[in-house]
């Protein structure tokens, strides 16, 4: 019994035939409610040594981790690189446990994402939290305080612990949602083939194991990276989405390896079984390339061999974790990696970390911090000894304590230990100080820092104004610190094409023999596919005659008639005659039995189609069914609102007479009024039944006259199919541009039907035949080459090899053939080409040329036995295949050229001329021709009309250097006459190659400078991404890039920032970078409203940390001067240490959150503030010491104000300390509402809620605190006493006032006298906004 056919001992599954296989007892889907297949785990006492080492090499695993990766090489990790391993098949009869599976010695299918485990979380954890140099140094001070006990001894340890506390919960959190992701993913499910039962199982995905049998359904999630072996295709090709994986939701194709080419047979499908699958699966080892895959079957001993051709195997025929199976009803293959070892889990590194220029210009301020601490504590320490020697006798200094030393001993009579020693007294006050004065490093500044990042994020993410509705998308976040790095940006450089451009092509001309045809759209793309398309353009009639004359004489040797072939077959484009039905039931298993009835109704259509047929009923025939279908469809819109579809008109010839005509038009419309009550099916099914009614009433009498018979007997020799091709076809499709080409040659007539991985079929309309190719090779397009070919073998005529080929004119030109290329046809054509290519490109259309070749069989043997070398090297495998497909793609006839139309997104000129008129340069990289980017550059408002062009379009080092000087010398020029002359450069890929040569790239960078606009045609995906680290390294500017394609992901990860657009190229660029729009008009406003907010906001925060610590430094500082610089502190401890964190913390953190100089109105309608983050207005290399000149005179006010006040009065150190904390508070909240420009209820409460909380936590612990605290001189019921004496106010009140005069008389007389752009600007707007207020409220 087949293990595919029921066992009734052992299950009770309903068995089901995938279509061709009718009769025959063959694999079904299992409808089973048997509980889950979990494989036993190893028993207790089975082989302990092997249990001993499995526990071993876990816990082993667990302590690596702890190790850098740099150094776990010398622990012997094994690394599986550079290798390749072989697969064996798990369908042995009598399988082994699967704990002791040979395919153990691989990662199985169980994932791990994080970072920590119960063992590893707090030693790892404090291990990456010791990399900060500041958590070092507070602990460095917990150190020195426990040996010296400057205060308490604890005490100490509450700001370092709170600020590791914080992070620790932080990352603590963030790695238990990835665990509670892992768990949700590795006990998802899916049906594994059990040998020993001969069937499929369902498992948990971490029970799968290299080698294992894995049957997916639709729409199911890709448990692992798995070779595909079976299809419910019978062309054994399969769809998946793998947005999951790159981002990109268009469906990518895959086939079944060739090997596995029986089980798909067009004409005598094979039933498969797991258990025939005998081969050996030698694959590379595990890389994180996902576009990258080599491998091949080899046949175990005692097997006959794999041909070669048959054992090859591609990325084409894997399919990866992650993935989702789509259009297809099911799928099988083997698992090729599991677990960490796929390219999903390899690729998953994390979120992205890079560091913002403010955040360098901080970490030399902590150092200049930390050179102020020392000689702070270097000047104390000094004065303390001068002080203590300028006594005679210090031991009788009351409260005064001196290291006593031992009394001399008649072996040291000389002894002077007993003499006081300043110098070390100074010594052990420098460490005091030291301790003392630590919160001169704002150690808070890093968690306020991150915190305040991560609420710019979330509000920058909530802006409904950068929210695209019409595809529900809104901004990402990708990278999370470095929103500031927005307000900073000085070249922007962008790809065109879907970034400033739709990417939804429409076929506009096209030249062939010679002659330009089109002017009008004729088909245009939405989406992905054409099902919401609403209507047809019209198209140029006269190329619709030539064509239907050159098919219907079967001239298919005509440069018009293979031009259409090639803009129909030489693509990657998905074909699907319905759109799927998900017919899986609540246990994932597939219902059949309504497909079933559908299909076998439809063989028997065809059989009797195929009868009538040989009879010679068939062949004259006219299906005219636009009417009825239209008909049927503006019902079914009518009634359920949804769009309209025009489905094709597919005729043969109309040679009938009236009367039968009339005849068999009534018969028509009585069959309408019965199908109407029919119950109705899906859409294709419906109209394909519809079809074959109508060709059984559109027979004619009389078959053996008219012209058509004369016709259908000069091209007997095309393939001729009984099926009626369905009314509508269903595309999709990787790239925009296959599409419109597919759709336009479908409106003319050349239709793509079906696509097998051997073979592809076209209906032709005007002739009602369908004509095949055979596939032997497809040459992918690649970025080097700018090309994509596909050899086919006719099925007609003489079986003729053709090579079909599409690419850019500059790639194409040049291989040519030389002989075609002098005859008088090539010279006309090449002529009439680049002429029309000119035209197209100035009406910034983009081009395509079609050529082909006739290949002579020898040749082309010769050219596969390389080829499939090439294919099969493993060590060169790119190299030679690049070599192979340049061999081929030669000596190629041009029969055409295509243009296509690629508006502008909306918006898009209006955004680049903010861009420009902030102050930010724009660059625009493309491929595109010059003629077509210059004319797209001025409707883009990248070039103006007033705008002095200049142009880079030679070749050689010394003609490029000459042209340098001679545009250096124009630009000096203009510049002695004017300022406001401006500059834009062109330059294409070849001449960049020659500017960036070490004798000109220096004059090459000045010549950039003085642009304002530079466009780079050509530029390949390298010479982006060098453009950009050209900017960086030489310019020595804030580079951000931007584009939508995998050919920007390059220049994306090098700049800055990097912004992906969401757009019809796929998500490559998105899963890049480091933000992610949906517009690129939403770019304006994250730069010139959010990057100018960002930075504004942190830099203004950051200096305020810096100043509140420095003041509170220097108040402790001012005390030593009065008590003989001993470091003693008149601060109880416990307020020196939460001082910052938990007094003065809330508000800053607010203000970086909500704070705004501007409103977005204001920034938008003047850009030219956004130079404030260009220039570093808000923090220059000054601004540190401004700040802290600022806190010298603040702290000098706060605390001689207070000393002078109770120098004669009674008052104890704690409520003079009290007093100070009382002060400073008041004094850094007023600071920070000075600085404050956009009051919120958020803001009002922090600064009131900050004092209230002081006051509270002051009254509270003066209250409670007793000896038992371990806290030095109890300060017991100080504050109390302290806010009662009438003195305490007046001197908060005067020291403030004071304190901030300075800097209120500074600010006031700067806006009265001198007022900024922003402060005029927001006048302006306020004027406005007052005029229209009257204007609204005047009767």
């Amino acid at each position: 019994m087949s293990p595919y056919q029921e066992k009734p001992s052992t299950s009770s599954h309903v068995s089901t035939l995938p279509s061709g296989a009718s009769g025959r007892g063959v694999k079904g889907h299992h409808r089973r409610t048997s509980s889950l297949w979990i494989p036993p785990s190893r028993p207790t006492f089975y082989n302990p040594g092997e249990s001993i080492r499995q526990t071993a090499e876990d816990g082993g695993k667990a302590l690596k981790q702890l190790v850098p990766p740099f150094m776990r090489r010398f622990l012997g990790e094994k690394r599986e690189r550079g290798e390749s391993r072989t697969v064996i098949p798990n369908n042995e009869k009598n399988p082994p446990a699967r704990f002791d599976h040979p395919s153990r010695k691989y990662a199985d299918n169980r994932i791990s994402t994080t970072k920590y485990s119960l063992l590893t979380f707090l030693p790892k954890n404090l291990f990456e939290q010791l990399h900060r140099a500041a958590n070092i140094y507070f602990i460095f001070i917990i150190i020195l305080n426990m040996i010296i006990e400057a205060f308490g001894r604890y005490i100490s340890m509450l700001p370092i612990a709170f600020v590791l506390l914080v992070t620790a919960v932080k990352d603590a959190f963030e790695d238990y949602q990835r665990y509670r992701s892992d768990i949700k993913i590795n006990h998802q499910t899916c049906r594994v083939w059990d040998s020993s039962q001969g069937r499929y199982r369902k498992m948990e995905w971490k029970n799968i194991l290299v080698g294992d049998f894995v049957h997916l359904s639709h729409d199911e999630i890709i448990p692992a990276d798995i070779l595909l072996l079976k299809s419910s295709a019978k062309s054994g090709t399969c769809y998946v989405e793998t947005s999951n994986l790159d981002g990109e939701s268009n469906l990518k194709q895959r086939q079944v390896a060739r090997a596995m080419g029986k089980y798909h047979s067009l004409t005598c499908e094979m039933p498969f079984s797991p258990d025939e699958f005998n081969y050996r699966v030698v694959v590379e080892a595990p890389c994180t390339d996902v576009y990258k895959f080599d491998g091949h079957l080899e046949s175990p001993d005692g097997f006959p061999p794999i041909a070669r051709d048959l054992s090859i195997l591609g990325k084409d025929n894997v399919l990866l974790r992650g993935c989702a199976v789509r259009n297809t009803d099911f799928v099988e293959g083997i698992v090729l990696y599991a677990g960490s070892d796929t390219k999903a889990m390899l690729n998953n590194s994390g979120p992205r970390y890079k560091r913002s220029q403010l955040e360098k210009m901080t970490n030399w301020d902590i150092i200049w911090c930390v050179l102020i601490l020392l000689a702070l504590c270097t000047t104390g320490a000094v004065l303390s000894g001068v002080w203590l020697a300028s006594f005679d006798n210090p031991l009788q200094v009351p409260f005064l304590t001196y290291p006593t030393h031992p009394s001399p001993t008649p072996s040291k009579p000389t002894d002077l230990s007993t003499t006081p020693n300043p110098a070390y007294e100074a010594f052990i006050n420098f460490w005091s100080y030291i301790i003392v004065l630590q919160v001169m490093i704002p150690i808070s500044l890093y968690v306020s820092i991150e915190i305040i990042k991560l609420g710019q994020i979330y509000f920058l993410s909530q802006d409904v104004n950068l929210y695209y509705e019409k595809v529900d998308k809104r901004i990402q976040c990708r990278a999370l610190n470095i929103p500031e790095e927005l307000g900073q940006i000085e070249y922007v450089m962008s790809d065109k094409t879907g970034t400033l451009t739709e990417n939804e092509m429409i076929f506009r001309r096209c030249s062939v023999i010679g002659k330009d045809f089109g002017g009008q759209s004729i088909a245009g793309v939405e989406g992905k596919n054409t099902r919401g398309r609403q209507g047809r353009h019209s198209k140029d009639r006269a190329l619709e005659t030539l064509l239907a004359t050159t098919v219907k004489a079967s001239d298919v040797s005509s440069p018009l008639y293979s031009f259409f072939v090639a803009l129909s077959i030489c693509n990657t484009v998905v074909v699907n005659a319905r759109p799927h039905e998900d017919t899986l039931d609540s246990f994932g298993d597939i219902i059949v039995e309504e497909r079933e009835e559908e299909e076998r109704a439809e063989r028997e259509d065809k059989a009797e189609m195929e009868r009538d047929r040989q009879q010679g009923a068939y062949h004259n025939v006219q299906f005219d069914v636009r009417e009825e279908m239209e008909t049927e469809m503006n019902e079914r819109s009518t009634s359920s609102g949804g769009d309209t579809v025009h489905p094709d008109m597919i005729e043969l010839s109309d040679l009938s007479g009236s009367d039968d005509k009339k005849k068999e038009e009534k018969k028509g419309e009585e069959k309408k009024e019965e199908g109407k009550k029919e119950k109705k099916g899906i859409l294709a099914a419906h109209s394909r039944h519809s079809l074959i009614s109508l060709a059984r009433l559109q027979r004619f009498k009389d078959v053996t006259q008219g012209p058509f018979r004369r016709i259908m007997d000069k091209r007997a020799s095309t393939t001729t199919l009984p099926d009626i091709p369905p009314p509508i076809s269903f595309y999709d499709s990787e790239s925009p541009d296959e599409l419109a080409l597919v759709e336009a040659a479908k409106e003319y007539g050349v239709r793509l039907m079906r696509r097998h991985f051997e073979e592809v079929t076209i209906h032709m309309r005007p002739s009602g035949q369908y004509v095949k190719y055979k596939i032997l090779h497809v040459l992918p397009f690649d970025a080097d080459r700018k090309r994509m070919s596909v050899i086919v073998r006719e099925t007609f005529n003489q079986s003729r090899l053709v090579l079909l080929t599409k690419g850019a004119d500059a790639t194409i030109l040049p291989v040519l053939s030389q002989e075609w290329s002098e005859s008088e046809d090539g010279i006309k054509t090449i002529n009439k080409a680049q002429e029309h290519l000119s035209d197209y490109a100035r009406e910034g259309l983009r081009t395509l040329c079609i050529c082909r070749r006739y290949l002579d069989e020898e040749d082309y043997a010769k050219w596969k036995i390389l080829h499939e070398e090439a294919e099969l090297d493993p060590h060169h495998k790119e190299n030679l295949l690049r070599e192979s497909f340049e061999r081929m793609e030669r000596d190629l006839e041009l029969i055409g050229v295509t243009a296509i139309e690629d508006r502008l997104q909306d918006g898009v000129a209006d955004t680049i001329d903010h861009l420009r008129r902030a102050g930010i340069h724009v660059w625009v990289l493309t491929g595109d021709k010059v003629e077509t980017a210059v004319n797209i550059a001025y409707s883009s408002k990248l070039f103006s009309q007033s705008m002095h062009l200049l142009n880079l379009s030679s070749t050689g080092v010394t003609v490029v250097s000459d042209l340098l000087d001679i545009h250096l010398a124009r630009v000096n020029s203009v510049e002695e006459v004017t300022s406001e002359g401006s500059f834009g450069l062109v330059i294409n890929a070849v001449s960049l190659e020659y500017c960036i040569h070490p004798d000109n790239i220096d004059r090459f960078c000045q010549l950039l400078r003085k642009c304002e606009s530079v466009l780079c045609c050509r530029a390949t995906p390298l010479q982006k991404a060098s453009l950009v680290r050209l900017t960086k390294q030489n310019l020595k500017a804030k580079v951000l890039a931007i584009g939508d394609g995998a050919n920007d992901v390059s220049m994306i990860q090098g700049a800055d920032v990097g912004v992906g657009l969401s757009g019809q190229e796929g998500m490559q660029a998105v899963m890049a970078s480091d933000f992610a729009l949906a517009r690129f008009r939403f770019l304006s406003r994250l730069l010139l409203v959010h990057g100018h907010w960002c930075y504004h906001r942190l830099a203004l925060v950051i200096l305020y940390f810096f100043y509140k610590n420095a003041m509170f430094v220097l108040c402790i500082f001012w005390y030593q001067i009065f008590n003989g610089f001993s470091s003693q502190v008149p601060i109880d401890p416990i307020y020196l240490m939460v001082y910052n964190f938990l007094f003065t913390s809330l508000p800053s953190l607010i203000f970086g959150f909500l704070e705004q100089d501007g409103s977005s109105a204001v920034l938008l309608s003047h850009p030219i503030l956004y130079d404030h983050g260009i220039l570093n207005k808000k923090y220059r290399w000054y601004s540190f010491w401004l700040n802290m000149v600022d806190a010298l005179w603040q702290s000098a006010a706060v605390y001689f104000i207070a000393h002078f006040t109770f120098i004669d009065a009674e008052c104890d150190m704690w409520t003079f300390g009290i007093l100070l904390c009382t002060q400073l508070l008041f004094v850094n909240s007023l600071h920070l509402a000075s600085i404050v420009q956009l009051w919120t209820i958020p803001m009002v409460i922090s600064i009131v809620g900050s004092i209230i909380l002081f006051f509270f936590f002051a009254l509270m612990y003066n209250l409670l605190v007793t000896p038992e605290w371990a806290v030095k001189d109890t300060p017991s019921l100080i504050a109390e006493r302290a806010v009662i004496d009438v003195r305490f106010w007046l001197v908060v009140l005067l020291s403030s006032i004071i304190a901030l005069l300075p800097r209120f008389i500074y600010t006031i007389t700067r806006n009265s006298i001198f007022p900024s752009r922003l402060i005029t600007a927001k006048m302006e707007e306020k004027s406005r906004n007052r005029v229209k207020s009257s204007t609204v409220q005047r009767p």
